[in-house]
């Protein structure tokens, strides 16, 4: 009887391992994007909600004292949720460059049609990536822009908060408002990338509700 060494039999008991942390991974990257996208969702949601306060500071300029302190606490809200939606979007930059490194690899193990075919499909999801993560680049940019348009206006009513100093300022604040309010409908936008990415690289799809 014929006994193969051990040493022999190690490559063969690694596979499985190895095909188990690519898995893992590629779920990873699909679990990072469903946190994209409800980060997303939050982060649109406080902004529209920072500036329904900035709204009630002007319609109620005979008192807008709780408004602005309401405006104060609200945009500190969405400066901390932007925050945490830049720092998964920074980590899911880090998942996606690992996950496409490890198919490199996997594709130094094809050969023939099917090498050809991985190779098509990284390539694809690669560009996909990419360009979804330009367009992400440009609108973190906005966002930045506008919260800073925000805190401009919160400094503005911190130092002077009375109807004169309101109504100075309704061209300014009117601006912020536009601002940001582009800035709500890009991150829709950008949801909306994110979610074709995941569909396009996901290991699961969602079924439409007929």
């Amino acid at each position: 009887m014929k006994f193969t060494p051990l040493l022999c039999l190690i490559p063969l008991l690694t596979l499985p391992l190895q095909a188990q942390e690519t898995a893992e991974k590629a779920r990873e990257m699909t679990t990072n994007l469903e946190k994209i996208e409800a980060l997303i969702d939050k982060t649109a949601k406080e902004l529209k909600e920072a500036v329904e306060q900035l709204n009630r500071i002007a319609t109620e300029a005979d008192k807008p004292r709780d408004a602005f302190e309401d405006f104060t606490d609200q945009l500190s809200d969405y400066k901390k949720v932007q925050a945490t939606l830049a720092e998964r979007i920074d980590h899911f930059r880090s998942v996606a460059d690992t996950r496409f490194a490890d198919w490199e690899k996997d594709l130094a193990k094809m050969q023939g049609d099917l090498k050809s075919i991985s190779q098509s499909r990284l390539d694809q999801a690669k560009k996909e990536y990419s360009d979804v993560d330009k367009k992400v680049r440009t609108i973190g940019a906005k966002l930045t822009k506008a919260v800073d348009k925000l805190q401009e206006v919160q400094t503005y009513f911190t130092t002077e908060l009375n109807a004169a100093s309101i109504q100075a300022a309704d061209k300014v604040t009117a601006a912020a408002k536009k601002s940001a309010e582009e800035v709500t409908q890009a991150l829709q936008d950008m949801k909306a990338d994110y979610t074709k990415l995941k569909a396009d690289t996901s290991e699961t799809t969602t079924k439409s509700k007929e």
